[in-house]
């Protein structure tokens, strides 16, 4: 990694602060509760089934478990997944609230209007770090189980999905374009002319346009992916190599937290020279 590698950055940003908690505490409890967030749709889905077939157990490969018990299981996974996802979620929120309050207190009025909006947008890239860490490490959890589970039908996916980054990596060069452009124009702020204040305006309408176009692209990219794939096996006559649509959902949840993990990886790269300038600000106060 770089110097300006904003993950890098971010970490080294947190672990320089004083927190109530440690960074690896803080990834280990929030890439849990990402698993645990898509454990329950998962395992829930045979209890439908069966319940909608108004059977008297549920089958799970070559398992056969009767409704009540696995309900019993299953509100077990649920009631883990509230107390983990509570306790991540309040222990992101209470560290950001934390820094903050810390940064006010602590730091002379002369600082704080210096460094305040630097400071601030590195404490929110915090958040943007460990959301997107709780999306990455199941993403790929989940994703690896498909294609373990589906060899054929998970591969031909990722290919189609392939395809898609190239129209996703010409996306991400015009959101780098416009966001540039608006840092560039901003850091001028107090010296622009009326005209230059339109051109800001400009820029960031059309940043904000790109980045909506990339964060609202997930569904269409993923699941048109999948059907693809299934259409395409199908027509090549090589078939499903899965007897269960639960496979399906897997790789569909899988992706779909992996292409969050990927929007939240943009949010904290535009942090970037935020984290920097607090860096510095660090060693110069220091």
């Amino acid at each position: 990694m770089s110097k300006t590698n904003s993950i890098k950055l971010a970490c080294r940003f947190y672990i320089g602060q004083e927190t109530a908690f440690s960074l690896r505490m803080l990834l280990f409890i929030t890439g849990i509760s990402g698993i645990l967030e898509t454990l329950p749709i998962l395992i829930s889905l045979p209890l439908i089934k069966s319940l909608f077939l108004g059977t008297n157990s549920v089958t799970i490969g070559s398992q056969e478990l009767s409704v009540p018990y696995f309900s019993i299981v299953l509100s077990i996974i649920l009631l883990l997944r509230f107390l983990v996802g509570r306790q991540a979620q309040f222990y992101n929120a209470k560290t950001r609230i934390d820094l903050l309050s810390h940064f006010r207190q602590n730091q002379s009025k002369e600082f704080r209007q210096l460094h305040k909006v630097n400071f601030g947008k590195s404490v929110q890239s915090i958040n943007f770090l460990l959301v997107g860490w709780s999306q990455l490490l199941p993403g790929i959890v989940f994703t690896l189980i498909g294609i373990y589970l589906s060899p054929r039908f998970g591969i031909s996916t990722l290919l189609l999905i392939g395809i898609w980054a190239l129209v996703l990596s010409r996306i991400k060069i015009k959101q780098d374009y416009w966001h540039a452009n608006s840092s560039e124009l901003t850091n001028r702020m107090d010296d622009l002319s009326n005209e230059e204040l339109k051109t800001l305006s400009a820029s960031r309408v059309q940043a904000a346009r790109w980045d909506a176009t990339n964060k609202n692209l997930r569904e269409i990219v993923i699941i048109s992916s999948l059907l693809l794939a299934l259409y395409l096996n199908t027509r090549l006559g090589m078939g499903a190599d899965f007897d269960s649509i639960i496979i399906i959902v897997v790789l569909l949840r899988g992706l779909q937290q992996l292409y969050t993990a990927y929007i939240m990886s943009q949010q904290l790269s535009g942090c970037n020279k935020y984290l920097m300038a607090s860096t510095a600000s660090s060693v110069s106060a220091n």
